[in-house]
Protein backbone atom coordinates (compact mmCIF):
# COMPACT_ATOMS: atom_id res chain seq x y z
CA UNK A 1 0.00 0.00 0.00
CA UNK A 2 1.40 3.29 -0.85
CA UNK A 3 1.64 6.04 2.29
CA UNK A 4 -0.78 8.05 2.26
CA UNK A 5 -0.54 11.64 4.25
CA UNK A 6 -3.74 12.50 5.61
CA UNK A 7 -4.08 15.90 7.22
CA UNK A 8 -7.59 16.69 9.45
CA UNK A 9 -9.41 18.98 7.45
CA UNK A 10 -12.25 18.96 10.15
CA UNK A 11 -13.41 16.82 13.29
CA UNK A 12 -15.83 17.04 16.08
CA UNK A 13 -17.29 14.26 18.65
CA UNK A 14 -18.56 12.62 15.95
CA UNK A 15 -16.47 12.35 13.01
CA UNK A 16 -13.56 13.34 11.37
CA UNK A 17 -12.66 14.14 7.89
CA UNK A 18 -8.60 14.07 6.79
CA UNK A 19 -7.61 14.13 3.04
CA UNK A 20 -4.36 13.36 1.01
CA UNK A 21 -4.32 15.73 -1.44
CA UNK A 22 -1.35 13.80 -3.86
CA UNK A 23 -3.25 10.77 -4.27
CA UNK A 24 -6.93 12.91 -4.35
CA UNK A 25 -8.12 10.72 -0.87
CA UNK A 26 -10.71 11.74 1.14
CA UNK A 27 -11.02 9.69 4.70
CA UNK A 28 -14.18 10.34 6.56
CA UNK A 29 -14.29 7.94 9.85
CA UNK A 30 -16.92 8.50 12.45
CA UNK A 31 -15.33 8.23 15.73
CA UNK A 32 -18.70 7.05 17.66
CA UNK A 33 -22.04 5.83 16.34
CA UNK A 34 -23.88 9.07 15.46
CA UNK A 35 -27.25 10.46 16.03
CA UNK A 36 -28.86 11.14 12.42
CA UNK A 37 -27.93 14.54 11.83
CA UNK A 38 -24.19 13.88 13.01
CA UNK A 39 -24.11 10.94 10.51
CA UNK A 40 -25.83 13.41 7.29
CA UNK A 41 -23.64 16.27 8.66
CA UNK A 42 -20.21 14.52 8.05
CA UNK A 43 -21.09 13.27 4.72
CA UNK A 44 -21.70 16.55 3.57
CA UNK A 45 -18.92 18.49 4.86
CA UNK A 46 -17.32 15.28 3.24
CA UNK A 47 -19.14 15.81 -0.01
CA UNK A 48 -18.28 19.66 -0.20
CA UNK A 49 -14.73 18.72 0.73
CA UNK A 50 -14.49 16.06 -2.12
CA UNK A 51 -15.46 18.72 -4.34
CA UNK A 52 -13.27 21.55 -2.92
CA UNK A 53 -10.04 19.66 -3.17
CA UNK A 54 -10.62 17.59 -6.52
CA UNK A 55 -11.15 14.04 -4.66
CA UNK A 56 -11.38 10.78 -6.47
CA UNK A 57 -10.86 8.60 -4.25
CA UNK A 58 -13.05 8.41 -0.75
CA UNK A 59 -13.11 6.16 2.33
CA UNK A 60 -15.76 5.97 5.06
CA UNK A 61 -14.55 4.37 8.26
CA UNK A 62 -18.08 3.46 9.72
CA UNK A 63 -16.59 0.37 11.92
CA UNK A 64 -18.37 2.53 14.79
CA UNK A 65 -21.84 2.78 13.48
CA UNK A 66 -23.82 0.20 15.36
CA UNK A 67 -27.43 0.52 13.15
CA UNK A 68 -27.77 1.60 9.58
CA UNK A 69 -30.91 2.96 9.47
CA UNK A 70 -32.80 2.69 6.36
CA UNK A 71 -33.64 6.34 5.71
CA UNK A 72 -30.08 7.05 5.86
CA UNK A 73 -29.23 4.07 3.64
CA UNK A 74 -31.44 5.95 1.15
CA UNK A 75 -30.63 9.70 1.82
CA UNK A 76 -26.70 8.34 1.21
CA UNK A 77 -27.17 6.45 -1.89
CA UNK A 78 -29.29 9.61 -3.25
CA UNK A 79 -26.12 11.78 -2.50
CA UNK A 80 -23.37 9.51 -3.62
CA UNK A 81 -25.10 8.09 -6.62
CA UNK A 82 -24.38 11.54 -8.46
CA UNK A 83 -21.21 12.06 -7.52
CA UNK A 84 -20.31 8.84 -9.30
CA UNK A 85 -22.26 9.21 -11.89
CA UNK A 86 -20.52 12.40 -12.82
CA UNK A 87 -16.95 10.68 -11.93
CA UNK A 88 -16.37 13.28 -9.49
CA UNK A 89 -15.31 9.87 -6.88
CA UNK A 90 -14.07 7.31 -8.87
CA UNK A 91 -14.47 4.63 -5.59
CA UNK A 92 -15.61 4.60 -2.74
CA UNK A 93 -14.58 2.12 -0.19
CA UNK A 94 -17.07 1.79 2.89
CA UNK A 95 -14.75 -0.18 6.30
CA UNK A 96 -18.24 -1.55 8.03
CA UNK A 97 -18.16 -4.15 11.03
CA UNK A 98 -20.33 -7.09 9.70
CA UNK A 99 -23.12 -6.69 12.75
CA UNK A 100 -23.93 -3.24 11.05
CA UNK A 101 -23.58 -4.75 7.12
CA UNK A 102 -26.07 -7.49 7.75
CA UNK A 103 -28.75 -4.84 8.80
CA UNK A 104 -28.21 -2.97 5.40
CA UNK A 105 -29.70 -3.44 2.10
CA UNK A 106 -25.78 -3.91 0.51
CA UNK A 107 -27.67 -4.51 -3.11
CA UNK A 108 -29.17 -1.17 -2.91
CA UNK A 109 -26.61 0.98 -1.06
CA UNK A 110 -23.30 0.13 -1.48
CA UNK A 111 -22.29 -2.62 -4.05
CA UNK A 112 -23.57 -0.73 -6.96
CA UNK A 113 -23.77 -2.21 -9.92
CA UNK A 114 -21.92 -0.67 -12.81
CA UNK A 115 -24.82 -0.27 -15.03
CA UNK A 116 -26.20 1.84 -12.04
CA UNK A 117 -23.42 4.43 -12.33
CA UNK A 118 -22.86 4.16 -15.76
CA UNK A 119 -20.00 2.66 -15.45
CA UNK A 120 -18.15 5.71 -14.08
CA UNK A 121 -17.32 4.96 -10.27
CA UNK A 122 -17.90 1.63 -7.78
CA UNK A 123 -18.53 1.53 -4.10
CA UNK A 124 -17.69 -1.74 -2.53
CA UNK A 125 -18.03 -2.49 1.59
CA UNK A 126 -14.66 -3.58 3.46
CA UNK A 127 -14.96 -5.36 6.94
CA UNK A 128 -10.83 -4.12 7.47
CA UNK A 129 -9.87 -0.56 6.47
CA UNK A 130 -6.62 -2.09 5.21
CA UNK A 131 -8.21 -4.03 2.66
CA UNK A 132 -10.23 -1.18 1.72
CA UNK A 133 -7.08 0.99 1.42
CA UNK A 134 -5.73 -1.93 -0.98
CA UNK A 135 -8.42 -2.24 -3.00
CA UNK A 136 -8.78 1.94 -3.74
CA UNK A 137 -5.26 1.52 -4.38
CA UNK A 138 -5.27 -0.71 -6.76
CA UNK A 139 -7.85 1.50 -8.52
CA UNK A 140 -5.52 4.90 -8.11
CA UNK A 141 -2.74 2.33 -10.11
CA UNK A 142 -5.63 1.49 -12.30
CA UNK A 143 -6.06 4.92 -13.30
CA UNK A 144 -2.33 6.10 -13.70
CA UNK A 145 -1.29 3.32 -15.96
Amino acid sequence: MATLSLKPLYEDEAFQIRVDKAFAVLELTFLKNPDKEHFRNGYRLAFDAAASKNINYWLTDATQIKAMERENQVWLLERMTPLLKANIIRCIAIVMAPECFVMTNPNQVYEKKESDTSSAGQIKVHFDKEAAYDWLFSSIKATVV
